[in-house]
């Protein structure tokens, strides 16, 4: 089946399979660029007031915050969803407990959970908030995400349609196995990236004319919060590490949507790079915390099963 035939074909879909598989990131690339034509993508500005949380499974106790910040390119072996086998980037997510889920973290796994705050506000595509994607997803509250479901002021019914398309190739789901769909949602994120124009720059607005990544909602917490993967260069220039929580995986429910987690080391004290780690902690009671949803509703309790957050 030619190309042209595919492009007439695909209503719901942008890519077959078999095209995912067999052709590279490029070769997808250029054909969603013919594809897309003059579709308009959605930016905003993420401010200062933002809170982003980075989980990186941790064996041991890290010593160094560039271990738990973005890789270096030697150690990016895998496909993500924003990035190409040996292209860093900075994953995170505005909600601490996603990291575990987008993690599929496991039992007995220990994790380094960093908190960041954003010194400067950045540029960042939004993508897979069409209405349907999160009803896909099971997101709570759409009606609260207006702003992000229907962003563009008198959309075509074109662009519409090519942005409920990229919504939902872009929060698929990918399963173990199957990481070569990944190829899919890089493209989508690599074309509407390189292909920006320069962003203007206004009086407490981003300081760079450049979009610094983009922000998605999460796959695996249902949609309840939004994951963010950001180009290195802005993490050093516009990120700064708050605290890390070295933290066990005490019991992992995936089937039914829960994490018990204990933190064992806690910091939020740095020498140049490195991490400064407190010789004391609170009882463990007070450093354990279960996350579950409930009746629809995201609840969080501490080690006495008492209800601290609720969304």
């Amino acid at each position: 089946m030619s190309w042209r035939n595919d492009l007439a074909l695909m209503t719901f879909k942008i890519f077959s399979d078999d095209q995912i598989r067999n052709k590279d990131i490029d070769t997808l690339k250029r054909f969603l660029r013919i594809k897309l034509g003059g579709y308009r993508v959605a930016i905003n500005d993420m401010s200062t007031d933002n809170l982003l949380y980075r989980g990186v499974m941790c064996p041991e106790l890290p010593c160094t915050i560039d271990r738990i910040s973005y890789p270096p390119p030697d150690k990016v072996v895998n496909l993500g969803r924003a990035n190409r086998v040996g292209q860093p980037m900075f994953y995170a997510s505005r909600a601490a407990p996603a990291v575990f889920f987008e993690s599929r973290a496991k039992q007995g796994e220990l994790f380094a959970m960093s908190e960041w705050e954003v010194a400067e506000p950045l540029w960042m595509h939004n993508l897979g908030y069409h209405k349907d994607a999160l009803l896909k997803l099971g997101a709570p509250g759409i009606e609260m995400r207006a702003r992000l479901t229907d962003p563009i002021q008198n959309e075509s019914r074109e662009n519409a349609t090519l942005r409920k398309q990229l919504s939902l190739a872009f929060t698929e789901d990918i399963q173990q196995g199957r990481e070569y769909r990944y190829k899919q949602s890089i493209a989508i994120n690599e074309l509407l990236f390189g292909d920006a124009e320069p962003l203007p720059i206004r009086p407490n607005g981003p300081t760079s004319s450049r979009v610094a990544g983009t922000v998605y909602p999460a796959m695996q917490m249902r949609g309840a919060a939004d994951n963010m993967a950001i180009w290195p260069e802005f993490v050093d220039s516009s990120l700064r590490i708050k605290s890390v929580r070295y933290v066990l995986v005490e019991a992992a429910d995936a089937a039914g949507s829960a994490y018990t987690v204990l933190t064992v080391a806690y910091s939020n004290t740095f020498a140049g790079r490195d991490i400064v780690w407190q010789d004391n902690l609170p009882p463990e009671n007070q450093r354990r915390s279960r996350i579950s949803l409930e009746n629809g509703d995201w609840v969080l309790r501490d080690g006495y099963d008492r209800v601290y957050d609720r969304h």
